[in-house]
């Protein structure tokens, strides 16, 4: 499974010499990849480590040839659907990485417009990196293709200073199966929130100052159990709202910010909207609110003890809330679902020396119920990339607080 970021830039080749470009951009990969020795090494699946043999990154160079489809064209067409983005510029094997030991771990894909628009897609193995790493890849490679005599002065560093046993292959299980094709009953859509709307939210909230992310958290919550409930005859069942927490400066002592691993945790809640307070929003918003933020905080207060020699264990730590979603989701008997947020991760701020990008895309995950948060373009707003069964997706549409804040 990979983790993936598509950045969309208006007009910033030249049409006399596209080729430029995309040499300037080969250079300056070739220049900090060293920084990120891993991402040209190849996974050992049987080990579960990477192989820093140094046997490089896919770097694939591809042309829309056909002239009436413009950057503007995708834009608008990915407004809603992410399918277009992943199909025409991602990886052929998003879904595949390192399932061969010859697989690359880091794969970037340069996609020029006959309009002089440019996509860059960067995918890495999940295995090895978050999203909070690929911010750090993208923030070094922009810097460096944007400063090509300054390499040596970023100020970005990133760190692999962490010792070998908290490499995430030692925690994840090893019956584990990884979908790796896309199921065709999925179906991705964006979800913008605008900072109007999450001003206007908030504001129905006993404390107004709840961040964004969480009050975005606890619309989109609410409306995932409207889902659940319409397909069980208008009964609320259980659910388990799992929220994946960035461990970084949140261990004792703490982790780099910039430090490149799979440094996550996930955060598992239990709720329970009752029957008797079905659309009663206000109500169920605040208390999901409330939910959210204490299991948040109970997840940050473990996080403080990994590297304590007097705390827990650090794989029941990092495993306990992973196997208890994985559980209750193959289970059936509960609905649970997840949310991501890498709004913090500065995608939208990639200047490659022609600007911030127009647009952003992720690459989807092959499960259904999942929920990637991304800061929206213009700042203060949020897209959210919901993921739901293709027949589920009509009934999260129509829910009424969706209706009223997401465009």
């Amino acid at each position: 499974m990979n983790v993936g970021v598509i950045l969309l830039y208006d007009n910033p080749i030249s049409p006399h010499n596209p080729k430029q470009t995309t040499t300037h951009f080969q250079e300056s990969l070739s220049k900090i990849l060293p920084q990120f020795y891993p991402l040209a090494g190849r996974y050992i699946k049987k080990d579960h480590s990477v192989d820093c043999n140094d046997s490089g990154a896919e770097f694939v160079e591809a042309q829309v040839v056909d002239d009436d489809v413009t950057l503007s064209d995708v834009i608008l067409a990915s407004k809603r659907e992410v399918k277009l983005l992943n199909d025409y510029f991602l990886p052929p094997k998003f879904h595949q990485v390192d399932e061969s030991p010859t697989d690359p771990l880091l794969s970037i894909r340069i996609t020029r417009f006959k309009c002089g628009g440019l996509v860059v897609s960067v995918s890495v193995s999940h295995r090895i990196f978050d999203a909070s790493s690929v911010g750090t890849f993208l923030a070094v490679w922009s810097n460096a293709n944007k400063n090509p005599g300054m390499v040596g002065s970023i100020k970005i560093r990133p760190s692999f200073d962490t010792p070998p046993e908290f490499f995430p292959g030692n925690y994840i299980s090893r019956g584990d199966s990884i979908k790796t094709c896309w199921d065709p009953n999925i179906v991705v859509k964006r979800f913008s929130f605008h900072k109007e709307a999450i001003t206007s939210l908030r504001s129905k909230l006993r404390l107004p100052e709840n961040s964004r992310v969480r009050v975005v958290c606890a619309v989109i919550a609410d409306a995932m159990i409207g889902v659940d409930r319409a397909k069980h005859s208008g009964k609320s069942r259980a659910c388990l709202i799992a929220q994946a927490v960035n461990m970084r400066g949140r261990t004792f002592p703490p982790l780099p910010k910039h430090s490149c691993r799979n440094w996550l945790i996930l955060s598992p809640t239990r709720c329970m909207i009752p029957n008797t307070v079905v659309g009663n929003n206000n109500n169920n918003i605040q208390e999901l609110v409330d939910v959210l933020g204490d299991g948040l905080e109970k997840t940050v207060a473990d996080c403080a003890e990994i590297f304590s020699p007097t705390g827990r264990d650090v794989k029941s730590i990092i495993m306990e809330p992973l196997v208890n979603v994985r559980g209750k989701s193959m289970g059936g008997e509960v609905n649970v679902f997840a949310f991501s947020d890498w709004s913090k991760f500065g995608f939208y701020e990639a200047d490659f020396g022609w600007g911030k990008p127009v647009g952003a895309g992720i690459g989807a995950f092959s499960r259904p119920n999942i929920i990637v948060l991304m800061d929206s373009k213009e700042g203060g707003g949020l897209e959210a990339w919901v993921h739901l069964n293709r027949n589920d997706m009509p009934y999260f549409e129509k829910d009424d607080q969706i209706k009223l804040f997401a465009t």
